[in-house]
């Protein structure tokens, strides 16, 4: 038990009772334009970013009724999708990985969000990507049926 993570049962009621949502309404569509592979908001909850077709678009959602994107991310070659994005919580940095062997690492600080680093690992493809809680360690589930770990503050394989 001492820090270990231990199994805990979910109870079947855990999902009702007072102060828990029971119905979700639609209070805006987001107008991707092709299939939408990935997304993930940030924890301002004021930008959206999603991932389809070669492209990553960034939404500003604090502006209701706003029909089209803030920027457009070109992340892979048009005909490759996005398969997974994630934001680190300062909304500082975008990883991004889908249908190509390097993953892209985004500085959205800039006025212009730019790539200031690329993974490239041995897989043609990655299709889902996880943040360490400390935010120090990616992991890249790959089309090879590995996950490769990255140092993201060194931008090296671990």
């Amino acid at each position: 038990a001492d820090g270990q993570m231990q199994p805990v049962p979910f109870p079947p009621d855990a999902l009702l009772g007072p102060g828990i949502p029971r119905h979700a309404r639609q209070i805006h569509t987001l107008s991707h334009g092709e299939v939408v592979c990935a997304v993930t908001i940030s924890t301002s909850t004021r930008h959206v970013y999603t991932g389809g077709k070669g492209c990553v678009k960034v939404w500003d959602i604090s502006q209701p009724g706003s029909k089209s994107p803030m920027a457009q991310l070109d992340c892979l070659n048009r005909d490759n999708y996005i398969r997974s994005c994630k934001l680190l919580p300062d909304g500082r940095t975008l990883i991004v990985g889908g249908e190509a062997s390097t993953l892209s690492i985004w500085d959205l600080a800039t006025p212009t969000p730019r790539i200031k680093a690329e993974l490239t690992s041995s897989a043609p493809a990655c299709y889902a990507l996880a943040i360490s809680p400390d935010n120090k360690v990616c992991f890249s589930c790959c089309s090879d049926g590995n996950i490769v770990v990255w140092d993201l503050h060194n931008q090296t394989l671990v």
